[in-house]
């Protein structure tokens, strides 16, 4: 990422730059996470997100609004 020779590469926390990304406009609340998902998740996939949701506390919650 550099704009110039001899600049220094900067260190982003792509983490945390998703997470404020995804924390910002509450999209944890404008989700509606009980839905299945279109097109349908792998097996796999489904699986990963089930724990996912559950460690997060989302799993069962339907706030889904149309303003997004």
């Amino acid at each position: 990422m550099p704009l110039r020779a001899g600049d220094a590469e900067p260190i982003v926390d792509l983490q945390a730059l998703l997470n404020g990304v995804y924390d910002r406009p509450a999209y944890d609340f404008r989700i509606d996470y009980t839905a299945a998902p279109v097109p349908p998740l792998s097996e796999t996939d489904a699986v990963w997100v089930d724990v996912w949701l559950e460690e997060r506390e989302l799993k069962g919650r339907s706030q889904i609004t149309t303003d997004i």
